[in-house]
């Protein structure tokens, strides 16, 4: 290591300092005669020393003292750890392949020019892994995450390259060549495993129907890849929680995929876990790929909404069509045609019906009688949960007979405007209104122009504002979307919400939102008052036996706030209820928890969850969690040749195989050997610096004594 110091001041003025220090410090001692030479030299070179140093804090220097080092450049060494390179080719072990290359006169080569920095990586990047114990166990690969890892870790552009060792088949992260374009070093590709399919049966994806509900057939399906077994035929089987429920037959494509249909009947409600398996045929690459799972929600059945409008607005059809698509309502409709009378034939039959919640849109209006009482009854009688829409025949006097209603209006200007959705954010939104008012707020700023008329009002004891109109900029203090979860009823006051869909491509909303809308909304209403205190969750429903579990949780009062600082302890349990593991989650604010659970081998597991807050119990919830070998890994069982070559040459690389590399090596460019200088500076000022200060106080200090020591005054 070697330093420099330098100064900002002129040369000449050191010179000066140094002699006027030296003079001043000979007059000093010079008719000195009681004391020998070798004392009076002594006690004159502290005095000069100190001097001079007084001198030039005095001048406010300021001195940079900068240190070089110099060392071998970095080589990023990437490599990929996860369960895929764990499988056996014709040609070698996928894990033999990366030690022939590691273990190379090649890669010693590099070793003696370059400083290693090796990052391994599966579906994340894996810190406390190094070389030497990679496992190769992963459940998922993430090359994006490695390359972006080693943008970050080109410290000052120490970099000569980086190598890739990987069979290149990545199943999360986005394509990783759109990160290596930002690259400053080249990357190397060695290729791990065989390039062509080899001859395998695969179970690739299972896709279960939207929505399913006890004791109703619904239809399961299964992708099957195939390679090399053309015209077999295989029996799928549909497995649910260990237990065969369906199976189907195929024919085989030579290669590619066929579908195969089971038909499913539920039996209970709760959480599902299905398979799909085919028994491993002949020859097989890898039986590992032969099943795949998935865990569906099982309900009690669809919910029942009634929908009430005043007139046939062109609302009302898009209401209708995007309620009943979203699959998990069953919809009655009544239209308004007279005071007296709906539009349709079996209207009391209709009305006399049980439901979950209503939606009314533009009802009660100035027309409503004898229906406004009879729907008005319906939702008295029933305690039915709703939605108000607002029409263009908004009437403050009969909307104000609504039970439960979210808002009193104070005065109505009729006129039709037009005005943008504003969330209001920073307020605090209870628990339950959070589904629907998110949903809100990450696309109201795409929302076309909606029709609003002045509705003042404010809301009523309990109920939240969600979003306020915006006209020409200016956002308005009174709110166009509220709900009461304690009265399990909302309002949105703004009309024309076929804009949401039509004009969506001009907007940029995307289509399907009126529907997540609708749905949110429904479902917020009909379980508002069935919250749960607690509520948790993993963000997993099946997890790989490698993979750490995460749990979050939420808590609120009764009144739907968030509680903070309580004690939430969570218990897994086997399905005979003994227990296997405990945690406590730790809070993160907003009535928040989370916690990890790790070490957990196959099986189906029920965790039970307790909170309470000081000495009272705050709530409880449990839940299911599997824990089997995922196959995402061998869903893809050739190396991805094509892409190791494209990052290799986006980056100005070279894509090798494991015997191209060792036989060949990489061509180092003579600048790459070349040590890389390190610098660091640091500056301080003379005057401000109690180092130098301290130093001039302990020169005269040994000056003093020595004179007192000598028996001089």
């Amino acid at each position: 290591m070697n330093f420099q110091i330098h100064f900002d001041i002129p040369f000449y003025l050191f010179i000066l300092f140094a002699l006027v220090s030296a003079s001043l410090a000979y007059l000093m001692y010079r008719k000195l005669d009681v004391i020998s030479r070798p004392r009076k030299a002594f006690l004159g070179t502290l005095r000069w020393a100190s001097l001079f140093f007084l001198f030039l804090a005095m001048t406010n220097l300021v001195t940079d003292f900068v240190s070089f080092e110099y060392k071998k450049k970095d080589v990023l060494l990437l490599v990929d750890d996860s369960k895929s390179m764990s499988l056996k080719d014709a040609s070698m072990a996928r894990p033999a392949a990366v030690r022939y290359v590691l273990k190379s006169a090649s890669f010693d080569t590099i070793e003696h020019y370059f400083k290693i920095d090796a990052v391994v990586f599966g579906e994340k990047i894996l810190p406390h892994r190094n070389i030497d114990s990679l496992r190769y166990d992963r459940p998922g690969t993430d090359i994006s995450a490695a390359v972006e890892k080693s943008l970050r870790m080109d410290d000052y552009g120490r970099t000569a390259f980086a190598i890739l060792i990987s069979d290149g088949d990545y199943n999360m992260g986005g394509n990783p060549t759109n990160l290596v374009r930002n690259m400053t070093f080249p990357v190397y590709t060695i290729g791990i495993g065989d390039s062509t399919l080899p001859k395998d049966v695969i179970v690739r994806q299972v896709i279960p129907a939207p929505s399913m509900y006890a004791g109703k057939k619904s239809v399961v399906r299964a992708i099957i890849g195939s390679n090399g077994y053309g015209s077999a035929l295989v029996t799928a089987n549909l497995i649910d929680e260990g237990r065969e429920v369906a199976s189907e037959t195929v024919t085989l494509p030579e290669r590619g995929e066929v579908e195969a249909s089971f038909d499913y009947t539920p039996l209970t409600t709760g959480t599902h876990l299905l398979k799909v398996y085919v028994p491993p045929l002949s020859g097989e690459f890898s039986t590992k790929n032969n099943s795949a799972s998935v865990s569906v929600d099982v309900r009690k059945g669809k919910y029942s909404i009634l929908l009430v409008a005043g007139s046939p607005a062109t609302d009302v059809a898009f209401l209708r069509r995007n309620i009943e698509s979203s699959g998990d309502f069953e919809l009655r409709v009544l239209v308004q045609r007279t005071g007296d009378t709906f539009y349709e034939k079996n209207a009391p039959a209709i009305l006399a019906g049980s439901y979950d919640a209503a939606v009314l849109y533009d009802f009660p209006n100035d027309r409503s009688a004898l229906t406004m009482s009879e729907v008005i009854g319906k939702l008295n009688r029933e305690n039915l949960p709703y939605v108000y829409f607002a029409g263009s025949d908004f009437s403050p006097r009969n909307v104000g007979q609504l039970p439960r209603l979210p808002f009193k209006v104070s005065m109505y200007q009729p006129g039709e405007y037009q005005v943008g959705i504003s969330p209001l954010v920073g307020q605090d939104i209870p628990a339950t209104l959070q589904p629907v008012y998110s949903l809100v707020e990450a696309n109201s700023s795409l929302f076309p122009p909606l029709y609003y008329q002045r509705i003042d009002c404010a809301p009523t004891s309990g109920s939240e504002v969600l979003a306020s109109p915006v006209m020409s900029g200016v956002k308005y203090s009174s709110p166009v979307f509220l709900a009461d979860p304690a009265g399990r009823s909302a309002a949105f006051l703004a009309y024309g919400l076929w804009r949401l869909q039509l004009m969506s491509p001009i907007s940029g909303l995307r289509n399907d939102f009126l529907k997540d809308f609708l749905a949110a909304l429904l479902r917020t209403m009909i379980s508002s008052g069935k919250q749960k205190l607690l509520t948790v969750r993993t963000d997993k429903s099946i997890y790989d036996p490698s993979e750490t579990i995460h749990f979050n949780a939420l808590l609120v009062g009764q009144d739907g706030k968030p509680v903070d600082r309580a004690n939430v302890d969570l218990a897994v349990n086997e399905k005979n209820g003994k227990k296997i593991s405990a945690i406590k989650l730790s809070s993160v604010g907003k009535g928040a928890y989370t916690g990890n659970l790790s070490g957990l081998g196959e099986g189906r597991y029920e965790y039970v969850a307790d909170a309470t807050s000081g000495s009272t119990f705050a709530g409880a919830d449990s839940g299911i969690v599997t824990v089997e070998p995922l196959n995402i890994e061998y869903i893809r069982t050739a190396m991805n040749v094509s892409l190791l070559r494209q990052i290799a040459s986006v980056s100005g690389g070279m894509f090798f195989t494991p015997s191209q590399f060792v036989r060949n090596g990489i061509n180092l460019e003579p600048s790459w050997k070349e040590p890389t200088e390190i610098s660091q500076s640091r500056s301080f000022e003379l005057l401000s610096s109690l180092p130098i200060l301290a130093i001039v106080f302990v020169l005269l200090a040994i000056e003093w004594t020595m004179r007192k020591l000598w028996g001089l005054p």
